[in-house]
């Protein structure tokens, strides 16, 4: 798959939290462009954009799976990783 070519993920909502305030322009307007999925006690934020700009918000969110990051961090950080990952070998 071309990483050009969007593609829609669900972005944890802790880590959709953590990119409101991203460097990347490219990953804020994603994020606007979003809409809000409800999930049991979390959301989800489902997001159309190219496999490099879902890659980009990643790295962006690298601080919420290292040392001393909480639980959830760790998890929604693999969580999403794994959807990267998942899409890419599509």
């Amino acid at each position: 798959m071309s990483d050009n070519r969007p593609t829609t993920l669900d972005v944890p909502g802790l880590l959709a939290e953590h990119l409101q305030n991203a460097p990347d322009d490219a990953v804020r307007d994603a994020l606007g462009a979003g809409w809000v999925i409800r999930r049991g006690q979390g959301y989800s934020l489902r997001l159309t954009a190219p496999l490099t700009v879902h890659q980009a918000a990643l790295q962006q969110c690298a601080a919420l799976a290292g040392d001393g990051a909480t639980p959830a961090g760790r998890k929604a950080y693999r969580t999403y990783a794994d959807r990267i990952e998942s899409a890419m070998r599509t």
